[in-house]
């Protein structure tokens, strides 16, 4: 269902801007696990930190 919601989104962006890889993560973020500020803000550096391996698939 997200692949084909991806490609959907795909087929109307340049060669350039399309999403080339990506990855689901099993739950979602939360202010619990520190990975939302109480704002509902991404705090980018402790998502970086907690999914390393996941980030560094999508370049490899």
């Amino acid at each position: 269902m997200v692949s084909d919601y991806v490609d959907q989104l795909n087929a109307k962006l340049n060669r350039w801007e399309t999403i080339k890889k990506w990855e689901l993560l099993d739950h979602d973020l939360t202010i619990e696990s520190g990975e939302l500020t109480p704002s509902m803000k991404v705090k980018r550096s402790v998502v970086e930190d907690n999914y390393k391996s996941v980030i560094d698939g999508l370049y490899a």
